[in-house]
Formats: structure tokens, C-alpha cells, sequence
């Protein structure tokens, strides 16, 4: 037996918790490229500067900043609104965000050690399959207690 589909399974798991986490994980996501701003700006003219990882960490400042909002306006007007929320729109802000960051990260660590950025690229790939295989699995198994 099929559950939902997997936009309406997972709005029927949200919550004002789920939210305000998603909400401070943003806001902590951009706090942490604005650090790397403030890092990159440091070492501007030195052999450790990228303007890879600068334009990539502007980004995801930007576009977490984007989620912070985004989320807080569901947050602010409650439980009837949540029903609302573009899944879409989250997953890309998340890509985006995630994406731009990481980024921003494999060239910093890319000006100090290439073997280091090699090695952070192949377990932050693994990491995101993981990720995404464990997320599956358990949704397979929350549709399977629904039955």
C-alpha cells in the first residue's frame, strides 16, 4: 500500500517546532557564511584568499537570510498558514543555501590543502546520500505505521 504523496506527507508532519527549527537553522546558516566573509576579508590579498568561496558565501548569506524570512512570516501567523508553505520553495532554499555554503567552505579549505578540499568534496557527498537515504527510509516506514 502507497502512502501520500511526499509533498502532503511531509506538510502533515509540520509543526510550529518544525518551523522555528527550520527558521534558526537558516538564520545559523547565514551567520556562519557571514563568517566566512568576515574570514575571506581578512586574508584578502594573501595566497589563502578565494574569490570563489567570497562570491559563494555571499549567496548563501543572502539566500538563507531569504529562508530566515520566509519561514518566520509561517511562524508568526500560525498553524492555519502552514498548510500553505511551498515545499518547493523550501527545497530550493535549502539546495541553494546548502549548496553556496559548502562551496564557499571546498574553496576555502581548497586555498589551504587541495588533498583536504579532495577529501571534504568526497565525504560531503556521501554525507548528502546518506542524508537523503535515511530520509527515505524512514518515511517508508512512518507510511508503512499510517497503514
Amino acid at each position: 500500500m502507497t502512502g501520500p504523496d511526499p509533498i502532503t506527507h511531509i506538510k502533515s508532519h509540520l509543526s510550529r517546532g518544525n518551523l522555528e527549527l527550520m527558521r534558526n537553522g537558516a538564520l545559523g546558516s547565514a551567520g556562519f557564511s557571514a563568517a566566512i566573509i568576515i574570514l575571506l576579508a581578512q586574508l584578502h590579498g594573501t595566497p589563502s584568499y578565494s574569490s570563489v568561496a567570497l562570491w559563494a558565501a555571499i549567496i548563501a548569506m543572502c539566500v538563507w537570510l531569504f529562508g530566515f524570512q520566509y519561514v518566520s512570516a509561517y511562524v508568526l501567523h500560525g498553524e492555519r498558514v502552514f498548510s500553505r508553505i511551498s515545499i518547493f520553495a523550501v527545497a530550493s532554499i535549502a539546495v541553494v543555501g546548502y549548496g553556496a555554503l559548502f562551496v564557499a567552505v571546498v574553496a576555502t579549505v581548497w586555498q589551504l590543502s587541495a588533498c583536504a578540499a579532495a577529501v571534504l568534496i568526497v565525504l560531503g557527498v556521501v554525507l548528502a546520500i546518506a542524508t537523503f537515504v535515511h530520509s527515505r527510509t524512514v518515511e517508508r516506514q512512518c507510511n508503512e505505521s499510517d497503514a
